[in-house]
């Protein structure tokens, strides 16, 4: 599986601007001809998250052409993050498009109370477990990685890669770094994580998107600039570290539920 990840330094105080820069620099990836293209976690946030402007229709335009370079491109399209409005309240989405434009999505979880998004947004319910190009694949965003219940749930349905569009401040940037490599470790798989590199006023995210393997070594970890690479994922080595760090295989389900 070809990746590739789109680390974005969000433009702030120009809304419309910033759309066209993403949009460019998502094209700028999906000529890269990869398997999927990842971008970070509210990308459209160009104001405090807790500012209503910041939401964006689903039946805007913006959505169905992210989905048009899906289908031009043949390409699956892991859209981030945006604030998005619909009737059923604000949320926090995340959509997945396919090479044929269609699309599919997951609601954020677990609000971060430090953005303060519970003011605007309410969380989601679903897991988010998909097929992607052929292969069982989990989406989390950001926070929700804080919460092994997620990505062991999404495990345990069988998805060999997590994907995790992420705004991770600066500040807290070693909790990104560690998190990722745990999710990792503890569930035997590919764990994919794209920040943002912005900085604005009162707060700043510190980049540092990493792809992790299955027995935990990292595969890529980028800088906190702007930058746009393509990775190739062995997704034999799922199997290759289970056979051989026998973690999953001694898991004890019955034992656990028990104590709950």
């Amino acid at each position: 599986m070809e990746i590739g990840i789109v680390q974005l330094k969000v433009a702030h105080g120009n809304p419309d601007r910033n759309i066209k820069m993403v949009m460019r620099n998502l094209e700028s990836a999906l000529r890269m001809r990869c398997d999927v293209v990842v971008l970070p976690e509210l990308w459209n946030a160009t104001y405090p998250v807790t500012d209503p402007r910041i939401l964006i229709k689903e039946n805007s335009p913006l959505i169905e052409n992210i989905g048009n370079l899906a289908e031009r491109y043949k390409t699956w399209i892991i859209a981030g993050s945006m604030a998005i409005t619909t009737k059923q309240g604000n949320r926090n989405r995340c959509y997945i498009y396919s090479p044929e434009g269609r699309k599919s999505f997951y609601d954020k979880i677990h609000l971060y109370p430090g953005h303060k998004e519970p003011n605007l947004f309410k969380a989601g319910s679903s897991l988010g477990l998909m097929s992607i190009a052929g292969v069982s694949c989990g989406v989390m965003i950001c926070f929700d990685m804080e919460f092994p219940e997620v990505s062991r749930a999404l495990a345990e349905k069988q998805a060999l890669v997590l994907f995790v569009p992420g705004a991770w401040p600066k500040k807290h940037i070693r909790l990104w770094r560690t998190l990722l490599i745990a999710r990792a470790i503890e569930n035997q798989v590919f764990v994919v994580g794209v920040n943002r590199c912005d900085e604005g006023k009162g707060f700043s995210f510190g980049g540092q998107s990493m792809i992790i393997d299955p027995f935990g070594d990292v595969v890529i970890h980028l800088n906190e600039k702007p930058t746009i690479e393509k990775v190739t994922l062995d997704l034999s080595l799922v199997n290759r570290a289970r056979a051989k760090n026998l973690v999953v295989s001694s898991k004890r389900s019955a034992i656990y539920r028990k104590w709950k």
